[in-house]
C-alpha cells in the first residue's frame, strides 16, 4: 500500500485536506522535476542554453 493507495482512499472517503496534500506534492515533485531535466539537459546538449535569446 503507497501513496497511490492512500490518495485513492482519501478521495473515496472525501478527506479533502489529505486529497490537497497529494495534489500539492504531485505538483511540486513534477516542478522539480522538470527543472532538474531543464537544468542536465543544457549539460548533455551545449546547443542548448538558458535564458531564452536566440542568437
Amino acid at each position: 500500500k503507497g501513496l497511490g493507495w492512500w490518495a485513492w482512499q482519501s478521495a473515496i472517503n472525501l478527506d479533502i485536506p489529505s486529497v490537497l496534500a497529494f495534489t500539492l506534492f504531485t505538483a511540486v515533485l513534477f516542478v522539480i522535476t522538470n527543472l532538474v531535466v531543464d537544468l542536465l539537459y543544457t549539460r548533455i546538449d551545449p546547443r542548448v542554453r538558458l535564458g531564452g535569446r536566440v542568437r
